[in-house]
């Protein structure tokens, strides 16, 4: 049985509604290792910060163990945890001339369906972020009503006994991609494995390749779509492309218009690289004034 698409909804049910939308990210939060010590990371606290950020209610699965040192940040956002994780999923990530070389340190426990709330079924947007291989395809099967997103690096993923990460082909792409809405991916995630465009793209009902500063191509009803970047002052691009993902998603709700949420997504984005960490995730207003002014907006 096909599930509901989100698409059934009315659009002024969507652009009127008075309550904020239910965002819920599925992911591990990290620790990040940095010459200042052991920083927030991971796909699910960067995209939850920002869909809190961007006036949705944020809500997150995922798996840390007892060494984690981040709720603080994440305060008033609903959490669901894995139980008996024994270790926070923790990276290094080494950048040279804009290259990422990446050790991981320890891995959280996997998350399947049945680890999601029953309550939080319901969720407007479900955006899968896997870092570290560890969110199951079962989970993306269990939201009849959702717009679903996914960004698929966790995926990609694998690493030797010396913990440096290195790509692999998407494993589960052709049984996974029916189920999702919207695909988004960096440069970066597939620059060994270049062919994965074309597989992709075929089977995804739409699909954003990210290029850090030269924008975003958008893969569309057979259409092929170039958006040039937000010009910026790069400080660190840790976190842009899963910014990037949720202010797509987000805008994809909302205007059911995959073109301008490439648009308003690129420009969100813009903001997250020009300071460390997360602390350049920009709230709505901050969006909408870099906004101000396109003719198309």
């Amino acid at each position: 049985m096909c599930r509901k698409s989100w698409r059934n909804m009315e659009k002024n049910n969507i652009t009127n509604r008075t309550k904020p939308i239910n965002f819920l990210a599925i992911g591990h939060f990290t620790h990040d290792v940095t010459e200042s010590g052991l920083i927030l990371g991971g796909a699910a606290s960067y995209s939850s910060l920002t869909a809190r950020k961007l006036d949705m209610q944020a809500r997150v699965v995922s798996a840390v163990g007892k060494d984690f040192l981040h709720f603080d940040k994440l305060k008033d956002i609903p959490i669901s945890l894995v139980k008996d994780t024994s270790q926070t999923t923790t990276f290094q990530n080494i950048y040279v001339n804009g290259v990422r070389t990446q050790t991981i340190k320890g891995v959280g426990a996997k998350i399947k369906a049945q680890h999601v709330p029953a309550d939080w079924l319901d969720s407007e947007i479900v955006y899968l972020c896997p870092v570290a291989d560890e969110v199951d395809q079962s989970v993306a099967k269990i939201f009849p009503n959702s717009l679903i997103g996914a960004s698929p690096q966790g995926w990609m993923r694998q690493w030797d006994k010396e913990g440096l990460v290195y790509q692999r082909k998407w494993e589960d792409a052709e049984k996974l991609l029916p189920h999702l809405d919207a695909l988004i991916m960096s440069e970066e995630d597939i620059s060994g494995l270049p062919e994965v465009v074309d597989e992709y793209r075929k089977m995804a009902k739409i699909m954003v390749l990210t290029k850090g500063e030269r924008g975003c191509t958008l893969y569309h009803e057979g259409k092929i779509t170039d958006f040039p970047a937000f010009k910026t002052n790069v400080v660190d691009p840790t976190g842009a492309g899963d910014v990037f993902a949720v202010a797509f998603l987000r805008e994809l709700y909302k205007t059911q218009d995959p073109y301008k949420a490439s648009v308003f997504a690129n420009c969100t984005a813009s903001f997250v690289v020009e300071k460390p960490g997360i602390q350049g995730v920009p709230d709505l207003a901050q969006v909408k004034s870099r906004l101000f002014g396109l003719s198309n907006w």
